[in-house]
């Protein structure tokens, strides 16, 4: 890649025009030459950024190991000897699967349906999800305080539908599963009968939660998953189970009210637990332990583990290193430990301050669209316009880490570490109960390569990690950096617009503020994107979910728009040029098309479009420039061209 401009023009296929395939014209050579490593089930630019963070978090790392005296508790302690403890397989092996035997034996020692309902919160303290899940998070419908919500869960399986569809890829995974189970109860040395008990029961438990699961695209709804609660109204609903106790033992204290977001799953769980014996749940509480476990325990775990969820499920042909494996462990637990050290060491000023003033065009450039919105009517894009306004931003690091203060890390102790990091992160989310709620508080770690929008806090976030090249760099041709972090940026402030963040106001309440008119024409809009979409194979036999995908879509579409407009706005400042003979709306989709390419496995393909509200990268640069005027006027695109459509047929949200 040219530093100086921040696209590539050896990655062109030159065979290919961009009127029909945008995304291999762009980046075709680069996905014919490319190779992806053994140990990824996709390659692209965010997977190869991840992988150079992931290098200068070892740096800090090893660095670390040679410090002999660290201060207990500090952040430098905290991940050195976490990191450590996940390097020490001479330890792992030797204990084998030891560290879960005193969990197993509570599990065994269960009589009755008061001791399973506390093995059920205990083992929810340390993230093994059975059944179903509890979380602290901002009330939708009064986003300045926290409220408790349970949720759906209980499977191994990525999705309901591995169970319920018999289509050759549900078949084929579901079939693998059987396999992973008999091969781990082996690990265990249950007897051959004894296995087929244990899976056959596993299954038919996990079965049976599928069927009251709802279905992923429903999950997705906020209003189809928002049901206010007392305790005594669910009491009432699920009377096997004591929620008081369950409450209490997960130290979630004194609850006004909480947040159910599937209430039939749970009318339906409470029937299952009432009528499959004792002994079943048993085997259930236990396979999911330590499956939940294989990969702190012993190395025939761990590569029984990855076996599955790694290779069946998204094609990857070898396990990942065993430091990165341990560094995604140290992310996980004490990752703002972690990020403020990679803050630190790698993150300037500089590069804040000039992503300010990208995110300050994006804003405007978004106020714009709306204010010409012809769709919309005045009331409620003033209401829009005044949500867009109050909405923040953060960039970089937190203005305040979180401390891990008290939690106990050792270096030879990886199972240990990652049981008492699971019990202080609850904790500290349970207290979040008695507490108003903490605005500053980050959902991704600074070296994580991603950004996200909350709807409840109306913020849009944008770690460190993600302002480097491919996205941004202060030396890249602004063309390149607004379409590829400028069209980032974008793609978040419209999910606060999108299907689902536009029920939300500027406050970060769930609240109809839209007309019901423009409510319809907005959904009629967003219907036949979803329809588009729909029509996209990912392989022969799976399709794009154009519902599942449809907020991500809609992003897209809006981020690519924002970002337009946003760089447009910036050329009349800085006057026009051509580089490599190439017009700077040429350069600006360059950059937008060359951040989304990917190489990925056909397993982990189907895996993404079945379960991923995301749309594989080809269809998230053709979908968009498809419906995008610009993008038309740029690269001529004519009627007969596999791009075109016809301009009725063309989504135009924002």
């Amino acid at each position: 890649m040219k530093k100086t401009w921040g696209f590539d023009t050896h990655t062109i296929d030159k065979h290919v025009k961009p009127q029909d395939d945008f995304y291999r014209y762009a980046n075709g050579a680069w996905l014919t030459k490319t190779r992806m490593p053994e140990d990824e089930a996709r390659w692209g630019s965010f997977i190869i950024l991840r992988h150079e963070t992931e290098q200068k978090l070892r740096s800090i790392l090893e660095t670390l190991t040679k410090r002999a005296h660290l201060p207990l508790g500090s952040p430098e302690q905290l991940v050195r000897d976490f990191f450590a403890s996940g390097m020490d397989m001479k330890t792992r092996n030797w204990l084998g699967v030891e560290p879960l035997e005193k969990w197993r034996a509570l599990i065994h020692n269960i009589n009755s349906h008061e001791d399973l309902l506390e093995m059920i919160a205990r083992m929810h303290i340390i993230g093994v999800g059975v059944l179903w899940g509890a979380m602290v998070d901002q009330d939708s419908k009064n986003s300045a305080r926290y409220a408790l919500h349970l949720f759906q869960g209980g499977l191994g399986l990525p999705d309901r539908e591995y169970y319920l569809k018999d289509e050759p890829e549900f078949k084929r995974v579901r079939e693998a599963y059987l396999r992973h189970i008999k091969n781990v109860l082996i690990l265990l040395k249950k007897t051959p009968a004894e296995i087929d008990n244990w899976t056959k029961t596993i299954m038919e438990i996990e079965t049976h939660l599928a069927r009251i699961s709802m279905k992923k695209e429903d999950t997705r709804d906020v209003e189809k998953t928002y049901h206010k609660k007392t305790l005594k109204t669910l009491q009432k609903e699920t009377p096997a189970i004591n929620w008081k106790r369950y409450f209490a033992l997960i130290e979630a204290h004194a609850l006004p009210y909480l947040i159910v977001l599937q209430p039939e799953f749970l009318k339906g769980t409470e029937k299952l637990l009432s009528g499959i014996p004792l002994e079943a749940w048993k085997m259930y509480l236990e396979w999911h332990l330590i499956d939940g476990s294989a990969s702190a325990l012993s190395e025939p775990f761990v590569e029984e583990n990855f076996n599955f969820y790694g290779r069946v499920l998204t094609g990857s042909k070898k396990m990942k290193p065993l430091w990165r494996r341990a560094l995604a462990a140290v992310n996980g637990t004490v990752g703002e430990a972690l990020g403020k050290l990679y803050v630190a060491k790698y993150f300037t000023e500089r590069a804040k301050r000039k992503m300010d003033l990208l995110v300050d065009d994006l804003f405007a450039a978004y106020a714009e669209r709306i204010r010409h919105l012809d769709w919309m009517t005045p009331s409620t894009k003033k209401k829009a316009l005044v949500k867009l306004k109050q909405m923040q931003r953060k960039i970089g690091y937190p203005s305040r880490f979180k401390t891990y203060a008290g939690l106990k890390v050792l270096p030879d102790d990886y199972f240990g570490n990652t049981v008492r990091a699971a019990e202080h992160e609850h904790v500290r989310t349970m207290r979040k109960l008695k507490r108003p709620v903490d605005r500053k508080e980050w959902f991704m770690t600074p070296q994580t390569v991603n950004a996200y929008c909350n709807f409840n806090m109306n913020e849009v976030v944008f770690p460190a990690a993600i302002l480097q090249a491919p996205f941004f760099d202060l030396s890249f041709d602004d063309a390149v950096n607004y379409g590829a972090i400028g069209y980032t940026i974008g793609h978040e402030l419209t999910h606060g617009f999108d299907d689902q963040g536009s029920k939300f106001d500027g406050t970060g309440n769930m609240k109809r503020w839209w007309t019901e008119k423009d409510r319809a024409l907005f959904e009629k809009k967003a219907k036949i994107l979803e329809l588009q979409f729909n029509t996209y194979k990912v392989t022969p036999d799976v399709s794009v979910n154009g519902k599942l995908t449809l907020g991500e879509n809609i992003a897209d579409l809006g981020g690519l728009a924002i970002a337009y407009d946003a760089y447009q706005k910036r050329l009349k400042k800085t006057g026009r040029k051509m580089i490599a003979g190439f017009t700077p709306e040429e350069r600006f989709f360059f950059g937008f098309a060359q951040q989304e390419r990917e190489l990925a496995r056909p397993e982990f393909l189907k895996m993404l479009a079945l379960n991923d509200p995301h749309s594989p990268a080809e269809f998230r640069v053709n979908g968009p420039t498809s419906n995008f005027e610009p993008f038309y006027e740029t690269f001529k695109v004519k009627k007969g061209q596999k791009l075109y459509r016809e301009p009725k047929e063309r989504a135009k949200i924002w």
